[in-house]
């Protein structure tokens, strides 16, 4: 939570603060002053609150901390707690309340004095109370405090209870006094509901129960409806203070792109910020192996757990049968024996875990990704370059070739070069071309090693 939230929140605390001593101090003096048991009772009351209240903006100061080496989950427990012994404090005065009350009901009759007074303090802690509810409410839906909500609900029952103090007060003025000690019952008990209510809520959240208990289905649908989520569960959620923490576990589609998937998760976040406020969320992503995976893609994660790769992976289908055929990269120190070997493990590998592969075809080749020294020697390979343009230009659909770069590696030629074709062929017309070219220079120039050509529209700019 960023600074100037945690300043607001502590401004509307220490003024919850200053009004409870206000109110505590009035209702005190009018208390003694007339002998109303429902009056001295509110003074408690609100000496309670006064006590809350100062509890409130400490648990709100300490629980806005960052997390630190002993308090990894931060220190928003702390409002749980302040919550939880408001509450205790809540019920030990309404116990005494309720004990007094008895007494004058049925042993010690007080003839107490009902003045001007005696309603104003009452109407004026009113008026107190309900704008300070309102302000405590705000700010607590605003940054999902329980402890400014506690504190709310506390002043907004005080405006309920001394609405029952009045009809007490009014009772007594026309000579009924036990009505001021029946009003003090009947506001006992409704802050002992009150206190009740509030009790469990701080219990359910110090013992990491969710206040909604369908949460947790909730955000499972919300992120199943995201593209590449196979499946969504071991949903955690914990809530500390004002903030809430969700950990779960997600399986993608182990076919995803490692950035995809970052970008899955990103939007998962996204989506549960949407439904929760104030939310630290872990994701642990799992790949798992879908129906709609593909013959290549199971041969692909084959190479990839076993820490290998490889180009050109092509399948054919005969009936239910399958032919793979594919280039392994090894590395160039191995020898062929050792890369051999691996090829055995791969080809076993493939038959185990994909059924009905009648036959497997592996050509052993160098590393892809591997970076080489190498010189380009265009200057001293002019002939080369000039019977390389001959044959590219014999071919129909070919209207000129550029960029012809021949490379020395390790004693070899490898020549690149872009074919400019006639923009209206089809993709597999010009594919066949730019092969049939490559075909033809390995078998014209001995040299050449390997030819790519990249063939482009004549158009293109």
């Amino acid at each position: 939570m960023d600074a100037i939230a945690s300043l607001e929140k502590q401004k509307v605390a220490i003024s919850s603060v200053i009004a409870a001593v206000f109110l505590t101090v009035l209702k005190l003096i009018v208390g003694l002053m007339t002998g109303s048991l429902g009056i001295l009772s509110e003074a408690a009351h609100s000496g309670l609150d006064l006590v809350a209240a100062a509890l409130t903006y400490f648990a709100v100061k300490i629980a806005d901390k960052p997390a630190d080496r002993e308090h990894t989950y931060g220190h928003g427990k702390f409002e749980n707690l302040s919550a939880l012994f408001e509450t205790l404090l809540l019920v030990v005065t309404c116990g005494w309340i309720i004990y007094e009350a008895v007494n004058r009901i049925f042993f010690h009759e007080v003839h107490i004095e009902v003045n001007f007074w005696s309603f104003a303090v009452i109407v004026t802690a009113i008026i107190v109370d309900y704008s300070r509810s309102r302000i405590l409410f705000k700010a607590a839906k605003k940054y999902n405090s329980q402890a400014l909500e506690a504190d709310a609900l506390h002043f907004s029952t005080d405006i309920l209870s001394s609405g029952v103090v009045i009809v007490g007060l009014i009772g007594a003025g026309f000579g009924f006094h036990k009505a001021d000690a029946f009003a003090a019952l009947v506001v006992s008990g409704i802050v002992m509901w009150i206190s009740f209510r509030l009790g469990k809520r701080t219990i359910d959240m110090l013992t990491d129960r969710i206040p909604d208990v369908g949460l947790v289905d909730k955000v499972r649908e919300e992120v199943l409806k995201i593209d590449g989520v196979v499946n969504c569960r071991n949903i955690r959620i914990r809530q500390a203070g004002s903030k809430s923490f969700v950990d779960m576990v997600v399986d993608i589609k182990r076919t995803i792109p490692f950035e995809q998937a970052h970008q899955i998760m990103n939007l998962i976040e996204e989506r549960i910020k949407k439904m929760m406020q104030n939310v630290d969320i872990v994701i642990h992503a799992e790949p798992i192996e879908t129906d709609d995976e593909t013959v290549i893609d199971k041969i692909r994660m084959i190479l990839i757990h076993s820490g290998m790769s490889a180009h050109n992976i092509e399948v054919q289908k005969v009936k239910d049968r399958y032919f793979v055929d594919l280039h392994l990269e090894c590395k160039e120190k191995q020898t062929l024996e050792e890369a051999h070997e691996i090829a055995n493990q791969i080809e076993d590998a493939i038959k185990n875990k994909i059924e009905n592969v009648e036959r497997i075809s592996i050509h052993i080749d160098e590393e892809s990704d591997m970076i080489k020294e190498t010189k380009i020697v265009n200057d001293r390979c002019e002939d080369m370059v000039q019977r390389i343009v001959s044959i590219a230009r014999s071919h129909k659909g070919v209207i000129d070739c550029k960029d012809i770069t021949v490379m020395e590696i390790d004693g070899k030629y490898k020549v690149t070069m872009n074919c400019l074709l006639d923009k209206s062929l089809t993709l597999s017309e010009a594919h066949e071309i730019a092969t049939t070219i490559e075909n033809q220079i390995y078998l014209d120039i001995k040299e050449v090693s390997k030819v790519i050509v990249h063939a482009e529209p004549e158009n293109k700019t």
